[in-house]
């Protein structure tokens, strides 16, 4: 009978931890921290110190996590009204409020005092202010109050590439402003996708998201036009020299892809088109960076 409860008890710890996991968004946090780690990589000249790199990840990655917990807190009403998220922790109580904020002030804590001591005030300061864009002005103001809530809202979720340059260099600079440019840009067309496939979802919560208030077709559209936006904005590292053919090469090929899938979504919408587009997009981010990356080093090597 005692084994069974501590098999009981070990079950019950599992489910808890594997609760408190999910509200840490770590999926979406990992893509994040890719772009981090690209913006980290570009701003060295060949070397590096490990130990600092991952001081940088480990930091920013608890302050990211530390607004998606604040977004589950948030959120957790209109959660229970959309299939997608009616089974979050927050939502189903299984994870209580007061525990939740618990654990989103810990991993803010630990991130910043991480990344005060071991990297610098700069990159610690921003990745607080974009946990609080993100985790407060998003979720708490502009998701519920205007369909260009991801739009401006965006920019938090833009800075993870100037959070991994700033670390290196503890300083800003265009080209890793031009990273945060690039990944603003993509931001829209990217998630409204979603936003489309899922508005139903999000007009039973009462969510003003754009294809609630001004249809699909119109949706679409304006995910083609920031599409083609980006076409620009993502070739603007290659015209002040800080990216070179490579890069260009694999920027052409995807952002023609990419503004296929938008194109197809506003002539044909339908949920298969939607979630398609949206799939691509998330490709396209690690694809566009990836580039950044391989042609920053073959042009080291190189000269």
């Amino acid at each position: 009978m005692e084994k069974v409860n501590q098999i009981s008890m070990g079950l019950r710890i599992g489910e808890t931890i594997k609760d408190y996991f999910s509200l840490t968004k770590f999926k979406v946090v990992t893509v994040m921290l890719f772009t981090v780690l690209v913006g980290y990589l570009l701003a060295t000249k060949g070397s590096f110190d490990a130990l600092h790199m991952m001081a940088t990840l480990v930091g920013i990655a608890g302050c990211a996590m530390s607004g998606a917990v604040l977004n589950h807190l948030v959120d957790r009403y209109r959660d229970t009204q959309m299939q997608r998220t009616k089974r979050r922790a927050v939502a189903t109580g299984k994870v209580s409020v007061e525990s939740a904020f618990l654990f989103s002030m810990s991993l803010l804590l630990i991130g910043f005092s991480l990344l005060f001591w071991q990297v610098n005030a700069l990159t610690a300061v921003l990745s607080v202010l974009s946990m609080f864009g993100y985790g407060v002005i998003y979720s708490l103001w502009l998701k519920p109050a205007s369909p260009q809530n991801i739009t401006i809202g965006g920019l938090a979720g833009a800075m993870p590439p100037l959070l991994g340059y700033t670390a290196v260099t503890n300083m800003v600079a265009p080209e890793a402003l031009l990273w945060v440019l690039i990944i603003f840009t993509w931001t829209p067309p990217h998630f409204w996708a979603l936003a489309i496939y899922k508005k139903e979802d999000y007009a039973k919560a009462e969510v003003p998201m754009l294809p609630v208030t001004h249809g699909v077709e119109f949706t679409a559209f304006q995910a083609w036009l920031y599409c083609l936006l980006l076409c620009l904005v993502s070739v603007l590292p290659v015209l002040i020299g800080s990216q070179g053919l490579i890069y260009l090469v694999v920027a052409t090929y995807i952002n023609a892809k990419f503004t296929w899938y938008t194109y197809r979504m506003w002539c044909q919408p339908s949920n298969q088109n939607a979630r398609q587009s949206f799939r691509y997009s998330i490709f396209y981010i690690m694809w566009l960076f990836g580039a950044l990356l391989l042609d920053h080093y073959v042009r080291l090597i190189a000269f």
